[in-house]
């Protein structure tokens, strides 16, 4: 799988006296790490910004999303059903059976990734833990595996975490039956998924970024981007078997610092918080900001909330409760989240 590093000269030169702080990203559904966190423009890089602050910086991206694996995603009848009418006439004439009758990973393949990664990095620079940062559906992935190995995770941060799955126990029987890929539209990502989430004036401070934000994805993606209808191109990621997330959550034992977003399904996404194990925890409240907010003006909130946390597992001298972000980062208390 593809692992990026982000690590500044003066911190890479003291390697040899002490051992680095280190931070490993993990994505979400759709965006590859790179894409997520690492977006060539501006200073919209989340990698570059910690790794100016003195971190060891990685981003993993997992089986089936940026320059790792993509195992049967290549035969467009492979898509699942809900989505195949988004590839008829360019890409099929007519729906079609998969020629793998499977879902392609399960939370356990991506936890077992996740360890390979870690224990690289950790054999790597010499160290016993790494804190891990997840956005979204990386924040089930993360959680899950700081749940299942204590002693190898330093710091949590879950950002947008996704709501607890239906179901806890893995599927039966495993893998399910199903199709290996499913599509993200340019449309659904950009308007559904993003602009109707935005409510404030400059809740979007460089509207250009979202035109990069794309163009990566598809250079990352590479077949996807002949795929779209539109000449845009179509997001591809593997259709998962999501499970234990209520569980894993319950059985955090690391720091933790959940962030949501004021735009961002709030009450949804408050299972996270509810359900979190672990008795070092605090949650923040970002204002003007939607799920994607590493790439909107709130950016600079989070880069800063996220760099106390990593350094002091504080956030203006809060270690725990709840606080409040306003639209120009100012802190204050927030009534527990319910």
């Amino acid at each position: 799988m593809a692992v990026r590093e982000k690590i500044a000269a003066s911190t890479q030169q003291k390697l040899a006296d002490s051992k680095p702080s280190i931070v490993l990203f993990i994505h979400g559904g759709f965006a590859p790490g790179v894409v997520a966190y690492d977006l060539p423009y501006r200073d919209y890089s989340f990698m570059a910004v910690l790794a100016a602050a003195g971190f060891d910086v990685f981003a993993m991206e997992q089986t089936g999303y940026g320059k790792s694996p993509k195992p049967t995603m290549d035969d467009p009848c492979n898509v699942d059903p809900e989505f195949q009418h988004l590839l008829i006439p360019h890409v099929l004439k007519q729906p079609c059976q998969p020629s793998y009758p499977h879902k392609l990973v399960s939370s356990q393949t991506e936890f077992d990734e996740i360890e390979t990664v870690v224990r690289f990095i950790m054999d790597l620079r010499q160290v016993d833990k790494v804190s891990l940062y997840g956005w979204s559906t990386g924040a089930p992935r993360a959680g899950g595996f700081a749940a299942m190995h204590p002693d190898k995770v330093d710091k949590l941060i879950l950002v947008a975490p996704s709501p607890f799955f239906p179901v806890d126990a893995p599927p039966r029987p495993m893998p399910e039956p199903g199709s290996p890929m499913i599509l993200q539209t340019y449309e659904t990502l950009m308007i559904k998924r993003w602009q109707d989430d935005v409510h404030c004036d400059d809740q979007i401070d460089d509207p250009e970024v979202r035109a990069v934000f794309w163009r990566e994805l598809m250079a990352e993606d590479g077949l996807g981007a002949e795929w779209g209808a539109d000449g845009r191109g179509i997001m591809r990621a593997p259709n998962r078997m999501n499970y234990g997330w209520r569980t894993n959550a319950a059985k955090i034992k690391a720091p933790t610092l959940v962030i949501q977003s004021e735009y961002d399904n709030y009450e949804k996404r408050n299972d996270t918080w509810k359900g979190l194990g672990s008795k070092d925890k605090l949650f923040v409240k970002i204002a003007c900001a939607s799920h994607f907010l590493q790439f909107e003006r709130a950016r600079y909130t989070l880069h800063r909330v996220a760099r106390d946390w990593l350094r002091k597992s504080s956030v203006s001298g809060f270690d725990h409760g709840a606080l409040y972000a306003d639209r120009d980062g100012n802190i204050s208390e927030l009534q527990q989240p319910h």
